[in-house]
């Protein structure tokens, strides 16, 4: 399943895509740019949730996004991005680019786990029976 397929899938409350500058002007403030396929759902979609593939996904919006990197100075280099629906984040390491789960109930350093080695890996076991966290 490709990107596109993806956006396809998901369902959105109100959400209209984000322009190239916004997303560009965000990264800025975070100092660090969001992976090409991140950037085009964000593109599509400012946050989305459904079933894709095998498993639930709810992409957060830019402002979620952005409260977390705000408020969650434990989390050091890591951007929560998504959830499972059920409690458990999706984050992208800024130092590496993998993916990590990690509890909400438990958002600092030390709780994480790695369950992807870069976005585009995610997202093939997430449309697949392979994501594991």
């Amino acid at each position: 399943m490709n990107i596109q397929e993806i956006v396809q899938k998901i369902k959105t409350n109100e959400s209209v895509g984000l322009s190239e500058k916004y997303i560009t002007d965000f990264e800025n403030e975070i100092n660090w740019h969001f992976p090409e396929d991140f950037r085009n759902i964000l593109k599509a979609v400012d946050g989305g949730y459904g079933e894709v593939g095998y498993n639930y996904i709810d992409f957060w919006s830019i402002n979620d996004i952005g409260f977390y990197v705000d408020e969650m100075k434990d989390l050091d280099e890591l951007i929560l991005f998504a959830s499972d629906g059920c409690g458990m984040a999706f984050a992208f390491d800024k130092r590496s680019n993998e993916i990590y789960s990690i509890p909400m109930d438990c958002l600092e350093r030390g709780y994480e786990k790695i369950i992807a080695k870069n976005f585009n890996d995610f997202i093939q076991k997430l449309t697949s029976q392979k994501l594991e966290y």
